[in-house]
């Protein structure tokens, strides 16, 4: 770790947590609640009949268990992005940290595939609806290709960085599960409708095994505990909301499954489900159950277009969630050198082209297959990663390394060996998943099969490709990660204490940094000092280069030696995040900032409002302190000529502390300008420029006032500040929506100004 103790030593480097209770329930909820709830009534109950509800609750207790242990290693370990497969590397011997991401990786390729199969089939059903039966048999080729292209458009997004936030896709989410539990009770209501006769009955005895079988094609709906672990090393508080993101959103998703299987099958006309398991509705293809359900929904024609809209909207998200669970795990591996490299290089995009590459084409190529082969697919794989998972758990609770106190599976190592034996009999038992009338292989065998295939080559891969790559020389450059230097402990900050807030894109003004330095000193203040190194939301810390993060600790380690040097205590401190201004704000709101300087080195691209790597106007609207914009074009010391400019509007209350602040070492002529249209507001200008030239007078500073008629504002400011060393206006606020922002006057002055300008907005 070249050069990681000296410069670690003095700033600190942290990932930000910005991710509450509600962003990672609605995260791992939309996972869960996404293809499967469309599509697997019906597999479901071809295989389970009428305890499909029953199967239900037996792969929500397995899921259960698996979500304890998820709760244990995410809220214990969650500096681990990156998945599951980073507790199982540090846990389990070789080849268990490859195995588990292997199968990781296949399980969500095949989440993804079945949801952008389920997307072909509602939009197909959607834009022509089928009339020749209520059952589409094998996948059309028009429904596999609409698949491969809502795959394609998906792989495509990621490339482009078209995506929401997070807490945008948040509140989605529960916009459509409010959804679907509304199309839920439109369904307990429209049971109690006059029409055919409709709903499940009884029929032959359930046997333990088709029960099962229920329980191992329905687990795939609760497979979103892997989104938990991606995500956990950006949760606030994670000892607490991981476990109860991971336990809500388990108790939501099989409320609502229920809920809505409920619907379907009680809509369903009894003359398709009686006679199980030989029914009409048992031999037809899964999504069918849903599509010839909810033509019953209320009588009404466009409930079932609503239905089918919300299962497009609904597996398109979760579509995007297991493509970039995919990617991060695939990313993950290659970092660890257990993938080829090239899955982990990302050239300058959001995500590894590669890798992206690779699972669209995985999932391109399941899509011709049939849904209870995916479904079956994706059970089997994430049955696997679950039991690694639980061995996990144990390993790391016999060595006790937990990096912070959170939830702990109870009765270890008995739990989670029965979870184990669970999962593992739970896959064998899906090879016996029936076939349907027109497939030549039952779906349970060639999921099997395939599943099978997927870790030979894996395996082969492991053996032969991984040995060589394990043999090479590892750099001392490759051998440092970011996690080695990333800080621990919570930083305690003297809240009742004055603050000065600098975040800073680049190191080279320091001209800023000296006046940051200057003020804190001047009130007794402590300067803080902050760089965000940002990063793509669909990728872990990890994707950061560890000399790329040294090189910026050492160029802020530099300037804090300015505050430093002039007596101030200086804080400097690297954060690594996803959204710049988001995470400027929140540390302002956390630390009790007083004063945030923005410094802007005077370029700037007509129309383009970028600034410090983040939009300034946002910061300036929306920062609830005292905001100083410094552009520091030309900025020379010492200091000759320094305007204060002062109006009806511009103030000196504010600006005129920071004139003898700068004044107090230069001693340069402070020249107040009283910008006023008649002779009135002139003499209240006066007076107002009679009390600073006191206040100055004795600091030793001279002050020259002088009072220009004119209502042209902003050319005389231009003419006035022409020579100047400095120009400092004091902003007023526009009001309406834009209250803490810039006027229009500022804003040009600011862009227009030949020499450097310095404008403070007082906050709230």
């Amino acid at each position: 770790m070249s050069g990681a103790g000296p410069a670690s030593a003095s700033v600190r480097v942290r990932v930000t947590r910005d991710l509450g209770l509600f962003d990672i329930t609605m995260a791992a909820l939309g996972a869960m609640v996404g293809a499967a709830i469309f599509l697997l009534v019906g597999a479901a109950y071809a295989v389970a009949g009428p305890l499909i509800l029953l199967s239900l609750a037996v792969a929500a207790l397995i899921a259960a268990l698996a979500g304890m242990a998820y709760a244990e290693l995410a809220s214990g370990r969650p500096d681990a992005s990156g998945g599951a497969y980073v507790w199982v590397r540090s846990a389990l011997p070789a080849p268990s940290g490859f195995l588990s991401g292997w199968l990781s990786w296949g399980g969500h390729i095949a989440a993804s595939a079945l949801s952008a199969l389920g997307l072909g089939i509602f939009l197909v059903e959607l834009l022509r609806p089928s009339v020749q039966s209520s059952f589409f048999g094998p996948n059309p080729l028009e429904v596999s290709l609409v698949a491969l292209a809502v795959l394609g458009l998906s792989a495509v997004a990621h490339f482009a960085r078209v995506h929401l936030p997070l807490r945008a896709l948040g509140r989605l989410t529960l916009g459509k599960i409010l959804l679907i539990v509304l199309v839920a009770v439109l369904g307990a209501i429209s049971v109690f409708q006059p029409g055919p006769p409709r709903g499940f009955v009884v029929g032959a005895p359930v046997s333990s095994l088709e029960l099962m079988l229920g329980a191992g094609v329905l687990f795939i709906a609760f497979q979103g505990f892997e989104v938990v672990a991606q995500l956990s090393d950006q949760v606030k508080h994670p000892e607490s909301n991981v476990p109860r993101g991971v336990f809500v959103a388990l108790l939501l998703a099989f409320l609502v499954y229920g809920g809505f299987f409920l619907a379907v099958l009680g809509n369903v006309p009894a003359t398709t489900l009686s006679g199980w398991p030989a029914c009409t509705a048992c031999v037809g293809g899964s999504e069918d159950m849903v599509l010839l359900g909810v033509r019953y929904l209320i009588g009404q024609p466009y409930v079932r277009d609503a239905v089918l809209m919300i299962g497009v909207v609904s597996m398109y998200g979760a579509l995007n969630s297991n493509l970039t669970a995919a990617i991060k795990t695939s990313f993950s591996m290659a970092r660890d050198r257990l993938l080829p490299g090239m899955l982990a290089r990302i050239g300058g995009r959001e995500v590894p082209p590669a890798a992206v590459a690779l699972t669209f084409v995985g999932a391109g190529l399941l899509v011709f297959l049939t849904i209870e082969t995916i479904a079956i697919l994706a059970s089997l794989a994430f049955l696997g990663l679950f039991a690694f998972v639980h061995a996990s758990v144990i390993a790391l609770r016999r060595g006790e390394r937990r990096s912070a106190p959170g939830f702990r599976v109870p009765l270890v190592p008995a739990v989670p060996m029965a979870a184990i034996a669970l999962n593992l009999a739970l896959g064998a038992l899906l090879w016996n998943y029936p076939a349907r009338s027109d497939a030549p292989i039952p779906p349970g065998t060639f999921a099997t099969l395939l599943g099978g295939v997927w870790l030979a080559v894996g395996l082969a891969y492991h053996w032969i490709g991984g040995r060589r790559t394990a043999g090479r020389p590892v750099s001392a450059d490759a051998a440092a990660e970011v996690g080695d230097i990333l800080a621990t402990s919570k930083d305690h900050v003297e809240l009742e204490r004055y603050r000065v807030f600098l975040p800073l894109r680049e190191f080279e003004d320091e001209s800023l940094v000296e006046l940051g330095a200057r003020i804190a000193r001047a009130k007794n203040a402590e300067l803080s000092l902050l760089h965000v190194v940002e990063i793509p939301r669909n990728l872990p810390p990890k994707a950061i280069r560890f000399r790329y993060v040294d090189d910026r600790i050492r160029g802020l380690q530099r300037l804090a030696r300015i505050g430093e040097h002039l007596g101030v205590d200086t804080r400097p401190v690297v954060k690594i995040g996803h959204k710049v201004y988001e995470i400027i704000l929140d540390t302002i709101r956390e630390e009790a900032v007083n004063l945030l300087v923005m410094g802007w080195r005077g370029e700037r691209i007509e129309g383009d409002r970028r600034v410090l790597g983040s939009n300034i106007d946002y910061l300036i609207e929306n920062a609830p302190c005292d905001v100083i914009v410094f552009k520091t074009q030309g900025f020379r010391r010492p200091l000759r000529r320094i305007v204060v400019l002062t109006s009806p509007i511009w103030s000196l209350e504010g600006i005129d502390d920071l004139a003898l602040i700068l004044a107090a070492e230069d001693h340069p002529i402070v020249e107040v300008v009283a910008l006023a249209s008649d002779p009135s507001e002139a003499e209240r200008l006066k007076q107002e420029s009679t009390r600073f030239e006191g206040r100055a007078h004795e600091r030793g500073v001279t002050v020259d006032p002088k009072v220009i008629y004119s209502t042209q504002w902003e050319s005389e400011a231009l003419r006035e500040s022409a020579e100047a060393s400095l120009l400092m206006i004091r902003a007023t606020s526009p009001g309406g929506l834009r209250k803490f922002s810039l006027g229009p006057v500022e804003d040009r002055i600011v862009k227009l100004a030949k020499c450097p300008v310095l404008i403070l907005r007082k906050g709230a």
